[in-house]
């Protein structure tokens, strides 16, 4: 291969025009982390040339305006004079700002950051593990640190990538909008019991699994969750990561609720489960069910304990003289984005 000091010329060529210095590409080249600069310059391919003042003008605010909406993101203060910024920097920052003046305000604007940040953070932490165990093939395929480093400037598509994802959370996005803003006047409607079940711990649980075992916990829950509402007359709608969504009749929905707890409560594999069940009318759409009741049973599966059953009041009325189910009033609770709801515990009858 045709090298050009150190370096091959086409993987020079790239990580210079991707805004990495001569420094960077001397110190990466010595000290082994030739791959990570060329990830690094992929990912956000311009170079720095602003410090933190520096990026606060070119958005138009303060440099203390800017350091709120960066430790917001999780990241630690940049030194005074380090040129850590970029224009794409200070574009990002200045729609920020611009949004906040139309009337979110800063406050507001800093906690949809970490709460934005908390959850992309957990993709982010998945996609690297997945990336490092690419890595480790490619060097124990005997690949030195240059050809691992142009094989990802070659090979690695982020537009794909990055459309795959924005595609994904469009969906997710749409989904959750019908879920919370759908009314019973919006289309055809019916009368059913929702339920929600959750793997309890589950993002404590994924930090110590591989993809491997992460994607065979999931697949067995999931396998579970398909039998035990199949043999009670219910319906899966979708999974969504560690959670499952099921609609029924209200015995049957409240029979399944109770059979997850005690088949995933058995399964020395599975932690267990968190559920919560409510009833009333509810859009029909596209093979999927939205409106308030939908949205009820999702946020009470949230409040449950572990191995647990939450169920809604409505639901309660239509079964509190079915002899097959025991309930505890919890009494009244404030659930975000519907207000206060009588929740009750369900449990199997004597």
């Amino acid at each position: 291969m045709e090298r050009f000091g150190s370096v091959a010329p086409e993987l020079r060529t790239f990580l210079l025009e991707a805004g990495a210095t001569e420094e960077e590409l001397e110190r990466a080249t010595t000290e082994g982390w030739l791959p990570l600069l060329a990830l690094d310059r992929m990912l956000m391919p311009e170079r720095a040339r602003y410090d933190a003042a520096g990026v606060a003008a070119a958005a138009g605010t303060t440099p203390e305006v800017a350091a709120g909406i960066w430790r917001a993101l999780g990241f630690p203060d940049v030194p005074d004079g380090a040129e850590a910024f970029s224009d794409r920097d200070a574009r990002a920052l200045r729609f920020a700002i611009e949004r906040a003046q139309r009337g979110e305000g800063l406050a507001d604007l800093e906690h949809q950051v970490r709460v934005v940040s908390a959850s992309l953070g957990r993709l982010a932490a998945f996609e690297a593990d997945v990336v490092a165990q690419a890595l480790d093939t490619l060097r124990a395929s005997g690949a030195d640190e240059e050809t691992v480093a142009l094989t990802l400037v070659q090979e690695a598509d982020w537009q794909s990538l990055s459309a795959l994802i924005d595609y994904t959370h469009r969906l997710l996005f749409r989904a959750a909008l019908w879920r919370r803003l759908a009314r019973p006047n919006d289309g055809p409607t019916v009368a059913l019991a929702v339920g929600f079940a959750d793997l309890a711990g589950y993002t404590e649980l994924s930090e110590g699994l591989d993809e491997h075992e992460l994607s065979e916990l999931l697949a067995r829950f999931e396998e579970l969750a398909y039998d035990t509402v199949a043999a009670n007359n219910g319906r899966i709608v979708k999974t969504i990561g560690d959670e499952v969504m099921f609609v029924g009749a209200a015995h049957e929905v409240a029979v399944i609720a109770l059979a997850l707890t005690e088949k995933v409560a058995a399964d020395p594999e599975l932690p267990e489960v968190r559920v919560g069940v409510a009833y009333g009318s509810v859009l029909a759409r596209d093979g999927d069910f939205y409106g308030p009741v939908v949205n009820l049973a999702s946020r009470v599966t949230g409040r449950a304990r572990r191995g647990t059953v939450l169920a809604s009041e409505p639901l309660h009325r239509v079964l509190a003289d079915d002899r097959a189910f025991a309930w505890r009033r919890l009494g009244s609770r404030r659930i975000q984005g519907i207000g206060e709801v009588v929740l009750f515990v369900l449990r199997r009858g004597s």
